[in-house]
């Protein structure tokens, strides 16, 4: 009797087992899937994406939608002229973040691509982009003016920043690259006004209309522009060279000949472009700052603001001032000029005046001397007050006044070389305002 009822107890029990497992199957929900774009093969980095391209490049398959990103590509026209920005190994899925919209860049035939490092400020508010024509506008200082003249005239812009094509707002607030296609001779032209430090900025030009000044744009006028006497200037290896001969003399010419037999000039050799000058960000003064005055957070918002200047120059100087806060700037910081580590310590000691000197013990006293006649006082000669010049240079290692002596009208001679303090204590008389016009330094 018991050996029956444990038969019936394990039959009762697979009976219920097998139950369940069928009511689990018929109630569990069949897992969904969709038809995604994976990567047929291996495509590395930058592969640009054709129409053509797209059956040997990618697949649909289907896959679990449970865990797929949002941005799944899901068809395969989303990759027609799209370049890859990181490796996607086979049968990985393609998502839309993979991808940018920079196409290939196409240059005119004779033309190549250079960039300047402009804000959208200096852009027309960003609104310069690919395929746009603008004027490059310079301003710089030559002698004792400031003159603003068109560095390049009617120059396609064929990139922004990475971006080849305008984008859904029309605009690039952010840009801070401009790429342009250029001549050999133009790309020489843009490094010479970078090194002499021009200002430059992008005129959007209206599409389809001529500008006047365009008619009288010369390009070998604009590099004597760029070029005085100090600082002579000019733009070699952009033109057609002289042929030699053997011993390296120029050759003797061609017979003419009736009629004159046509040569092909050879193909100008390309040179490569010279590396951009490099640039830092640095804090210059808004105005003159006096001696030992505490650096604080206040001083650095309203006395100081931001300057792009050459690395060569300015690379010794202190790009976050929020270091020193606390600390003074002993020598003082002069208007324009950048602040260095050896101008920054703790307030210097102001001078002390020299002690007094012991009074002498009480002497006897003197026998009087017999009155001198009164002598008649001279009229003195009226001395004529020259007037001085002072000019201020800020260099990497501190500020230098030069002190000038007016020796006749228009005619000086430097007399002095002073520090700020002392230019500022008034050790030598202070500057007059300088005669307008041509002055000749000695």
């Amino acid at each position: 009797m018991k050996q029956k009822n444990v038969i019936l107890m394990v039959v009762a029990v697979g009976c219920g087992l097998v139950a369940a497992f069928l009511t689990a199957q018929m109630s569990a929900k069949p897992i969904e899937q969709m038809e995604v774009v994976v990567a047929a093969k291996d495509l590395p980095v930058g592969t640009m994406l054709g129409k053509e391209d797209l059956k040997a490049a990618v697949k649909i398959v289907k896959r679990p939608k449970e865990g797929l990103p949002p941005t799944v590509v899901l068809n395969p026209e989303e990759l027609v002229d799209k370049r890859l920005s990181r490796p996607i190994r086979a049968e990985e899925v393609i998502n839309s973040q993979d991808l940018s919209k920079g196409g290939v860049i196409t240059l005119p035939e004779g033309y190549h691509m250079v960039s300047l490092q402009l804000g959208a400020g200096q852009a027309a508010a960003g609104f310069v982009g690919p395929g746009s024509r603008v004027n490059v506008h310079a301003t710089m200082r030559l002698g004792n003016k400031i003159e603003a003249f068109p560095l390049l005239v009617d120059m396609l812009v064929v990139a922004v920043g990475t971006e080849t094509a305008y984008s859904k707002e029309g605009t690039f607030p952010n840009l801070n690259m401009v790429s342009f296609a250029v001549q050999e001779k133009q790309a020489l032209l843009l490094s010479l006004a970078k090194s002499r430090g021009c200002n430059i900025e992008l005129m959007l030009r209206h599409p389809g209309e001529s500008i006047e000044s365009d008619k009288a744009f010369n390009i070998d006028e604009v590099i004597k522009k760029l070029s005085d006497e100090k600082n002579p200037a000019q733009v070699t290896g952009a033109g057609e060279s002289t042929p030699k001969g053997k011993s390296g003399e120029p050759a003797e010419p061609a017979p003419k000949a009736e009629p004159p037999a046509k040569e092909t000039p050879p193909a100008p050799q390309q040179k490569p472009e010279p590396p951009p000058i490099p640039m830092v960000k640095v804090l210059v003064a808004k105005s003159d700052i006096k001696p030992n005055t505490e650096i604080t957070a206040d001083l650095i918002r309203e006395e100081f603001e931001e300057a792009t200047l050459p690395k060569q120059f300015a690379g010794g100087a202190l790009g976050d001032l929020n270091e020193a806060l606390g600390q003074f700037l002993r020598t003082g910081v002069a208007k324009g000029q950048w602040v260095t580590p050896g101008m920054v310590g703790i307030q210097s000691p102001k001078s002390s005046p020299p002690p007094a000197e012991p009074k002498p013990a009480i002497e006897p006293p003197k026998p009087a001397e017999p009155p001198k006649p009164a002598e008649q006082p001279k009229p003195a000669a009226p001395v004529a007050k020259r007037k001085t010049l002072d000019v201020t240079l800020h260099t990497a290692n501190g500020t230098v006044v030069h002190r000038y002596e007016e020796l006749a009208s228009g005619k000086w001679k430097k007399v002095a070389e002073l520090t700020p303090e002392r230019a500022n204590q008034g050790e030598a008389s202070e500057a007059p305002e300088p005669p307008k016009g041509d002055r000749k330094v000695d």
